[in-house]
């Protein structure tokens, strides 16, 4: 069983460094491995992802000695675990509004005695059953991360009792839809969302686990951490690609001397 390097840098009480992806980009585990990130998020609920491709990028984590936390487009509990079984550290589960939802989580993603996971121990998770050890399942509940997002008022009405459940090892505050419907900025800064990262930080404390958001900038990953957040993501894919081609193409025009009419539509800020 893989350890996770993430839950080790929560354990020691340091922050776990994630990025997030969202592509089937082969490469992307061993640069960000390179670079000193402890795990990457992937977005399967807003990209979608062959069974196929999973399988080999979650492989690719592996080769790079770096953890893959798979945020997943569906609940099927069958579904989740397979994840799992093809080699995951771990899953963010978007929406999470009330208690029930965390221990049916809890239930699909824990073997017995925490949860309900069903036991097949011949995938990657287990090497294969290669050097398979009596200790698997023990093992798999000790270093499987599973991380619950907060992006409801109604969440936020349930926390205390959300982080409360057992077999929970990460409150993640999801901003952008959290704003939407409070009606303010997702920005780490903004006097609203402050107080929900300060009730989410308290609760988590209260209960043992971690806790952490997106960052944006430097000032944000430094704001979070003072405010006690071990699981911070910091860059991505999009974003990377984005200011990458804004930056070239402002080369373009300085070595040509013309300036470039942009596409119309909304022009986004890289921070």
């Amino acid at each position: 069983m893989k350890k996770s390097k993430v839950l080790s840098k929560i354990r020691s009480g340091k922050v776990a460094r994630i990025c997030c992806l969202g592509h089937f980009l082969p490469c992307f585990p061993r640069h960000a491995a390179h670079f000193g990130y402890d795990g990457i998020w992937i977005d399967g609920e807003h990209r979608a992802f062959d069974p196929r491709e999973a399988q080999a990028l979650i492989a690719f984590h592996h080769m790079a000695g770096i953890d893959c936390i798979w945020r997943p487009p569906t609940l099927e509990k069958t579904g989740l675990y397979r994840l799992l079984e093809d080699g995951a550290s771990g899953l963010m589960i978007p929406h999470v509004s009330t208690p029930e939802k965390a221990r049916m989580l809890v239930e699909a993603v824990r073997f017995p005695p925490l949860g309900d996971r069903g036991l097949d121990a011949a995938g990657l998770d287990a090497d294969y059953m290669v050097n398979l050890k009596p200790s698997y399942s023990q093992d798999a509940n000790q270093e499987t991360c599973l991380v619950v997002q907060i992006e409801t008022p109604q969440a936020m009405e349930n926390l205390d009792a959300i982080a409360a459940v057992p077999g929970i090892d990460v409150i993640f505050l999801g901003p952008g839809d959290l704003s939407l419907r409070l009606g303010c900025s997702a920005a780490t800064g903004d006097p609203q969302m402050m107080e929900v990262q300060k009730k989410i930080a308290a609760v988590a404390k209260k209960h043992g686990k971690a806790w952490g958001r997106p960052a944006f900038s430097q000032d944000d990953v430094k704001t979070l951490k003072d405010m006690g957040a071990q699981f911070i993501v910091l860059g991505s894919e999009f974003w990377a690609i984005y200011s990458h081609i804004r930056d070239s193409s402002e080369r373009f025009d300085a070595a040509l001397g013309e300036k470039t009419s942009l596409t119309s539509g909304l022009q986004v800020a890289v921070p």
